[in-house]
């Protein structure tokens, strides 16, 4: 006879089990007569369960792919990733009360301090928490916004760049599954870092920036190469910085048609639906009419296969797309539009 699957209650106490005495107890003692009361109860039916020794070994990986989604979601982000130093390495055990205490902890205090926070960044001037939020990851901007008041988003949301925007709200639309908490200690670490922020040397920085790449597309290739060398003995982590954003995928509109054509034979047709999936039309526009009938038709159908794309995955096609442009550009075989 099969055994009934295991419910979330199930679970948690399969997860309890796992706890010393002295662990259990505390926890039971903060969650309440009335919780307590009802784990308690299902430690003792999870203990007679027949198969227990195959649910321990499937709620625990349950939980260990919980936590490395939570990590995911972290990842890339200097400051977060510090917050959560010291997280490996623990024992199973120690994971679940710690959860369990942080489910717990969870009270009026948290909630006020929650708020707190909230109320702290929409203080703040949009442009100061769209600087701050720009060290984080795409995914880390969602969860933030995610808790904001609508019009201050979109405030927020227009000091990005497009390209950020785009994906970011696409983050916005996928139900989160990161726990509140954490979500908590996201914007804590957020409004802490939004202190440290300094507009006048930030746009100065900006500006500079800018100035340099818009110089750098509007001279020869030639005169290109020699100033990006010349930076580069000068200073070269700007240099770097400034070659890997002075080309990008949209740049196909800048490009003569024989040179979009070549550009397209080095690229997976895969490669090309994810990069052009959520484009402008006129990007569309450009890339369909360099290419055959047939492989128009299959990349058609295969960027209509694309229903739910990962921005990153998005962001990844559209990098290899203009790293292809800058060799091009490099080798002295791209033809741009004078």
């Amino acid at each position: 006879m099969a055994l009934n699957p295991p419910t979330n209650l199930d679970k948690a106490a399969i997860l309890l089990r796992r706890l010393p005495p002295p662990s259990l107890t505390k926890v039971l003692e903060m969650v309440g007569v009335e919780t307590a009361t009802l784990l308690q109860s299902a430690i003792r039916n999870v203990s007679q369960r027949a198969d227990l020794s195959e649910l321990d070994v499937q709620v625990l990986q349950e939980f260990r792919e919980m936590q490395r989604e939570v990590k995911e979601s972290l990842r890339g982000s200097p400051q977060l990733e510090r917050m959560h130093e010291g997280a490996h390495g623990k024992s199973a055990s120690d994971s679940t009360e710690s959860d369990a205490n942080t489910n717990q902890d969870k009270s009026s205090d948290d909630v006020s301090a929650e708020n707190d926070v909230v109320a702290e960044l929409t203080k703040l001037p949009p442009v100061v928490l769209a600087a701050a939020l720009k060290r984080e990851t795409l995914r880390s901007v969602a969860l933030v916004l995610r808790e904001l008041p609508m019009e201050f988003t979109s405030s927020v949301l227009e000091q990005l760049p497009p390209e950020q925007r785009q994906q970011i709200f696409m983050l916005l639309a996928v139900k989160s599954t990161v726990h509140p908490v954490v979500v908590q200690k996201v914007m804590q670490a957020v409004a802490k870092a939004c202190k440290t922020i300094d507009l006048s040397k930030g746009n100065e920085q900006d500006s500079r920036f800018k100035t340099l790449i818009g110089i750098l597309q509007m001279v020869e290739r030639e005169e290109r190469l020699r100033l990006m060398e010349a930076l580069t003995e000068q200073d070269e982590e700007l240099a770097a910085q400034i070659d890997d954003s002075l080309y990008d995928y949209a740049d196909i509109l800048r490009i003569q048609d024989r040179s979009v054509q070549k550009l397209l034979t080095q690229l997976e047709l895969k490669v090309v639906a994810l990069a052009l999936k959520t484009a402008p039309e006129d990007i569309v526009e450009k890339v369909m009419k360099n290419l055959s009938e047939r492989v128009r038709a299959t990349l058609t159908e295969e960027m209509e296969l694309l229903n739910s794309v990962s921005p990153s995955k998005v962001e990844q096609a559209r990098r290899e797309m203009a790293n292809v442009i800058r060799q091009q550009d490099k080798d002295g075989t791209l033809m741009w539009i004078e």
